[in-house]
């Protein structure tokens, strides 16, 4: 009979296991620890299987030969206002003092028979709501701007699908170059992801509400705009690795095991789990898996097969982005935005990329130019696998094309993320339905973060805060 808690003295017990030490496994321990400082000790344990903290988050200086540094984000480079727990959570770490706003209001490129097109003043996402930037923009020919201002004409299908894909939504509101040339590279870039797979629901949510409530897209932003002197984003002076470094220091040190994948996960006769891990077994009364959903699966496949199948469900894609540090002197087509967009048809191999120093003060000296690419996801999944040396003379060919180029970089960094960026392919929300409902039937097991599928870094927090709130109560 499997060992417990109860018979087994010299097993080392937890209250409360986290498998992963991302933002959203982060955030839950934070918590926990307050939790501890005012109900009385946890035994806690944070099992992350890399040498460091944050998982996608990932902050790097780069060295040049120029004065001062550039700072490079890997990963996420912003967190959004319109949801606020991340901006929240640096405000109670005190680093209120670091949040930053963009440098302006100024959108981004799209890429449109191998030229940078400025996305028209007024375009929300998909929608465009100024008619005279639309009208004298290059991006789109006379008839798809004509089929745009039409939106407000279309009716509302009583035949549509629970579950509509964004190519679907945006074709039927907006007309096909709408998406093959704004909503196909605009979400594909953002998701690593194909998108005419996408979940419209998912991912433009905002506007498929827009259509339900007012029959437009259109007449709904128009009756429901305001004007708003808040920026859309907001970043940490130092880099977002700042907020992982804040974290840790108030996490004990005694709680984190870096380096200690988790092997296997099972539930025990008599209540608890089992967490076997490259140190050794530990029994946890609570375990919270806070690591992307095809890990999880791996980690139940054996116990909970039926879990299991549920994570396998929520499909994730791999990228690699690569920053490349060039002299300003030798990038002809200077940027007047924060980056850009490329469709697929345009048969590049970067899908977007970032301009760090346009977008955020500080990030790099004065004649320097940082650029951030993006590779492979789910249109190019053996993008992850090739040699460093290939992807960054991808990334330097392509951008060596559209922004002119003339000069090798000074300074690369590349970072590789494998199955870390979920996929809200039609269907998600089913899927997320099922796994919560197969959760449910495990005691003492949660999911946070991306083992549930959530993106960006406000969900993520929101979400590890809310398990560690569940996990406080039942201890209280």
């Amino acid at each position: 009979m499997m060992a417990t808690p109860r018979d087994n003295p010299e097993l080392r017990h937890l209250d409360v296991a986290i498998v992963g030490g991302g933002i959203s496994g982060l955030a839950a321990a934070f918590r926990l620890r307050a939790h501890q400082e005012s109900a009385g000790p946890l035994s806690v344990r944070l099992f992350e299987a890399g040498d460091r903290l944050g998982g996608t988050i990932r902050t790097e200086r780069i060295k040049t030969e120029e004065q001062g540094d550039c700072v490079c984000e890997a990963g996420p480079d912003s967190m959004i206002t319109t949801k606020p727990a991340a901006i929240d959570l640096c405000r109670e770490l005190g680093l209120g003092d670091a949040l930053v706003e963009p440098r302006s209001a100024k959108a981004f490129s799209v890429v449109h028979e191998r030229r940078l097109h400025p996305l028209p003043a007024g375009f929300r996402l998909i929608a465009p709501t100024e008619r005279w930037p639309l009208l004298r923009s290059g991006l789109f020919s006379w008839p798809g701007k004509l089929r745009m201002l039409r939106e407000s004409r279309v009716k509302v299908s009583d035949e549509l699908a629970a579950d509509e894909s964004v190519e679907s939504f945006v074709v039927r509101r907006f007309g096909r170059e709408a998406f093959e040339r704004v909503a196909e590279p605009v979400l594909g870039g953002v998701f690593v992801a194909d998108a005419t797979e996408l979940s419209a629901a998912r991912t433009l949510g905002p506007f498929v509400e827009l259509e339900r409530q007012y029959g437009s897209v259109l007449r709904g932003l128009r009756d429901t705009s305001r004007a708003s002197s808040s920026p859309a984003q907001l970043t940490l002076g130092g880099g977002l690795g700042s907020l992982v470094e804040r974290l840790s220091e108030q996490i004990p040190s005694t709680w984190i095991e870096l380096d200690c994948a988790a092997k296997q996960i099972r539930p025990l006769p008599r209540g608890g789990w089992q967490i076997d891990t490259a140190r050794g077994m530990w029994l946890a009364r609570d375990v919270l898996l806070a690591c992307p959903a095809p890990r999880c699966s791996a980690l139940l496949s054996a116990s909970v097969p039926t879990l299991a199948s549920a994570l396998a469900g929520l499909r994730f894609a791999s990228c690699v982005t690569v920053n490349l540090v060039y002299r300003r002197g030798e990038v002809t087509r200077l940027p007047n935005d924060f980056g850009f967009f490329v469709p697929r048809r345009e048969s590049n191999h970067i899908l977007a990329a970032t301009y760090a120093g346009e977008k955020f003060a500080g990030r790099a000296p004065r004649d320097c130019i940082v650029v951030r690419t993006f590779q492979g996801g789910t249109l190019d999944r053996a993008a992850v696998d090739l040699d460093d040396e290939t992807l960054v003379e991808r990334s330097h060919r392509d951008l060596a094309r559209l922004i002119g180029v003339t000069g090798p970089p000074r300074a690369t960094s590349l970072t590789r993320f494998r199955e870390a960026v979920p996929q809200f392919e039609v269907g998600h929300a089913e899927r997320v339905a099922r796994l919560n409902r197969e959760v449910e039937k495990h005691e003492g097991l949660y999911l946070a973060g991306s083992a549930l599928g959530a993106y960006g870094l406000a969900d993520c927090v929101a979400s590890g805060e809310a398990v560690a709130a569940t996990i406080c109560a039942g201890i209280a």
